[in-house]
């Protein structure tokens, strides 16, 4: 069973942490980590990405957390090593599933985050960069879901428009991922850009 690691300072804390993640440690140090830990580190300043850096490469994966989610300090946190940027406030559900994805291999941002950079990544990426989509392999409802996601929508909007659940939309989104063997929206987008552009 993974670790889960919260540095924060004792002022910024959120018992949401331990809600998600019942043995979870939370320490206002960054102390030694072992390899394959789950690293949720508060961003606060500079010394905050060259803490990303150490522990990514001693083998923790990093999600990096923020007070205020933005685009840059987003790229920087990647760039470092993170694996995930996430909201610090961000519900237990939450919390399980950027862990889920990270778990996987995957990258997570905040939906509007991802949303931008999903968007962003489709219009600059030429079509050649991933493998083509096999929609085939699909059902309607799964290739309804997955063409939705990949054109930049949140769970919430992809239920409202297919007058679905959200925990339905998870449903034929996990199984899409599968079929097509992507890990994250981010690579569906890139399947979905390759099949647009064939």
């Amino acid at each position: 069973m993974s670790q889960h690691l919260f540095f924060s300072p004792a002022e910024i804390q959120s018992p949401r942490w331990q809600q998600a993640f019942p043995a979870a440690r939370i320490s206002n140090a960054v102390p030694h980590v072992n390899a394959d830990e789950f690293v949720w580190l508060l961003l606060r300043d500079e010394l905050s990405f060259i803490q990303i850096q150490s522990l990514s490469a001693a083998g923790a994966r990093v999600i990096a957390m923020t007070a205020i989610e933005n685009t840059q300090e987003a790229r920087r946190a990647l760039e470092a090593g993170a694996s995930g940027y996430v909201h610090y406030l961000a519900i237990p559900q939450v919390l399980e599933q950027v862990a889920q994805v990270v778990s996987a291999g995957g990258m997570w941002l905040g939906a509007d985050l991802m949303r931008q950079l999903v968007l962003a990544t489709a219009r600059i990426l030429p079509a050649t960069s991933a493998p083509q989509a096999d929609l085939s392999l699909l059902t309607s409802r799964e290739k309804a879901v997955a063409e939705l996601v990949a054109a930049g929508k949140s769970n919430k909007e992809v239920a409202r428009d297919l007058d679905i659940t959200e925990r339905t939309v998870k449903a034929h989104l996990g199984s899409a991922f599968e079929k097509l063997q992507v890990r994250d929206r981010l690579q569906l987008v890139l399947m979905f850009s390759n099949k647009s552009g064939a």
